[in-house]
């Protein structure tokens, strides 16, 4: 099992600190890029090359060289809790963005997404200190687990719930909007057929279609299904007795968290339109237009 699961988990690995780091830099050095959603989404990459760098390559010098375990495992929690805070924090952005956009005109300042990502960064890193605190405390089996229930179950389940919530209010309100604008659509039909000359002043005044962020939703429903799994190994591993299968849901749990980092450069570059129109850019050879 084990040559398996080190070859899958080092192409994953690669992949998420390639693909991810191409996001982080491409976000950095166009400036088309640099609006306040897209900075939540360099978070986003830069904490998902930390999960890409902390699992496998990471893994791998521990076993070569003396390495503290615990020290480990905290960067390690560090790195996955962060991609979660960061997520929370672009999904309740686009939420506000589209279920309130004249909230979001007003209160999303320049200083704003900074402070956001400073939160995003700072949540975790608490619970990452906590965890290490408590493994350096005790060394009782028993206390450990109860640090995984508190430190990371009851951590991802909370944010599970909480991006749930989001993204279907999120659809819910997209949906609804779209209903209006079929109305309105309607609407102008019928007043061009009566009055053909107002067709010019419809077609300006009518209000943009809305777009519903696809790129979201995947990159939420990927992650709910992902750690749907996770934290039913997690749960499972610590409260069952049974460790005849603790090897295997171990490399489950580690390739899932992987995956999920490593999915989402590819969902930015073919459904976020501007990331993907840079990258179309970027491909074909055209000169950056400032």
């Amino acid at each position: 099992m084990e040559d398996w699961f080190y070859f899958i988990g080092w192409i994953l690995s690669v992949a998420t600190v390639v693909g991810n780091g191409f996001i982080v830099l491409l976000i950095a050095k166009r400036t088309r890029l640099r609006s306040s959603s897209n900075w939540l989404v360099l978070s986003l990459a830069l904490a998902d090359f930390g999960v890409g760098v902390s699992l496998f390559p990471s893994g791998y010098l521990c076993g070569k060289i003396a390495c503290n375990m615990r020290v480990y495992m905290a960067s390690f929690w560090f790195f996955t809790h962060s991609s979660v805070t960061n997520l929370c924090t672009l999904t309740w952005d686009r939420y506000i963005a589209i279920v309130h956009p004249f909230k979001y005109i007003t209160c999303m300042t320049a200083r704003r997404p900074g402070i956001a990502i400073a939160l995003a960064w700072s949540i975790p890193l608490a619970i990452s200190l906590s965890l290490a605190l408590g493994m350096y405390a005790t060394s009782s089996p028993t206390a450990w687990k109860i640090l995984r229930l508190t430190g990371v179950s009851a951590f991802d389940i909370s944010a599970c719930v909480l991006l749930f919530y989001l993204i279907s209010r999120l659809l819910f309100v997209a949906r609804r909007k779209a209903q209006e604008m079929s109305v309105i659509r309607r609407n102008d039909l019928f007043i061009e057929l009566r009055n053909p000359s107002s067709v010019e002043c419809i077609s300006t005044c009518r209000p943009k279609k809305p777009k519903t962020k696809l790129f979201l939703t995947t990159i939420v429903t990927f992650f709910l299904g992902c750690h749907a799994v996770i934290n039913s190994f997690v749960l499972y591993m610590t409260i069952s007795s049974d460790i005849s299968n603790f090897s295997l849901f171990s490399a489950i749990l580690v390739l899932m968290l992987v995956i999920n980092s490593a999915v989402n450069p590819l969902v930015y570059a073919f459904l976020k339109q501007d990331i993907k129109r840079e990258l179309k850019l970027l491909v074909c050879g055209e000169k950056e237009r400032n």
